[in-house]
C-alpha cells in the first residue's frame, strides 16, 4: 500500500510539474527576453524540483515535457532570432532532458555529505544544475547548430561573437541560479514543515 501511495504521488507530482512547465511556455510568463539572442527562463525550475522531490525518471520526463514545449514555440511563436536553433531537437530537448539527469544526480551526492541539511542541498541543487542547464542548451546549439547561428547572425545584422552570446547569457544566468536557488530552498523548506506539522496531527489522532 505504501508503495502505491508513493506511486500515485510520484505520478501527481509529475503531471502538476508537467503542467506547470506547459502554462509557463504557453502564456510566456517563463520566460523573458533580455535581447535578442538571450533570455531569462524559469522554467527549469519545475525540471530540478521533481527530481529531487520524486527521482530521476520523473525528472527526466519533466525535462522533456520542457524540451518539446520549447521545440513547439520554436515553431509557432518564435520571440528571439535563435529560436530557429531549438527546432532542432538536439538543441531543444536533449538538454532538457539532460537537465533532470545531472539535477538528480546533484541532489543524490549531495545527499552523501554528512549532516548536510536538505533544505540547503535542495537550493545548490537548484543553483548547480541551473548553471549545467544554461552550459548545456549553448553547448547543444555551438556542437548542433554552431555554423546555421553564425550565418543567422550576420543575416540579421549584428555582429555578436561567440563570447559575446556567452556573456550576455551569463547576465540572465545570474538572475536564474538565484531564482532556482531561492524556489528549492522555499519549496523544500515548506514541505519539511509540512510533513512536520503531518506528523503531529497523526501522533495526536493515535493518543
Amino acid at each position: 500500500m505504501n508503495k502505491t501511495l508513493t506511486l500515485n504521488k510520484k505520478l501527481a507530482l509529475t503531471g502538476a510539474f508537467s503542467a506547470l512547465v506547459i502554462v509557463l511556455t504557453i502564456t510566456h510568463l517563463g520566460l523573458i527576453s533580455i535581447g535578442s539572442v538571450a533570455s531569462i527562463t524559469i522554467l527549469q525550475i519545475p525540471v530540478i524540483l521533481i527530481a529531487l522531490l520524486s527521482g530521476l525518471p520523473e525528472g527526466a520526463f519533466v525535462g522533456t515535457v520542457f524540451g518539446l514545449m520549447s521545440m513547439t514555440m520554436a515553431y509557432i511563436s518564435p520571440s528571439g532570432i535563435l529560436d530557429p536553433m531549438f527546432q532542432n531537437p538536439l538543441c531543444s530537448v536533449l538538454p532538457r532532458i539532460l537537465l533532470g539527469v545531472v539535477a538528480w544526480a546533484i541532489w543524490r551526492l549531495l545527499n552523501f555529505i554528512p549532516k548536510m541539511p536538505k533544505t540547503i542541498s535542495a537550493g545548490i541543487t537548484g543553483f548547480l544544475a541551473t548553471i549545467a542547464h544554461t552550459f548545456m542548451v549553448y553547448a547543444c546549439i555551438f556542437i548542433f547548430e554552431g555554423s546555421d547561428m553564425k550565418e543567422l547572425l550576420i543575416q540579421n545584422g549584428l555582429t555578436v561573437s561567440y563570447i559575446g552570446v556567452i556573456m550576455l547569457g551569463i547576465v540572465g544566468e545570474v538572475l536564474e541560479a538565484v531564482a532556482s536557488t531561492l524556489v528549492c530552498i522555499l519549496v523544500y523548506a515548506g514541505l519539511f514543515i509540512a510533513g512536520k506539522r503531518k506528523s503531529k496531527l497523526s501522533s495526536m489522532s493515535d493518543d
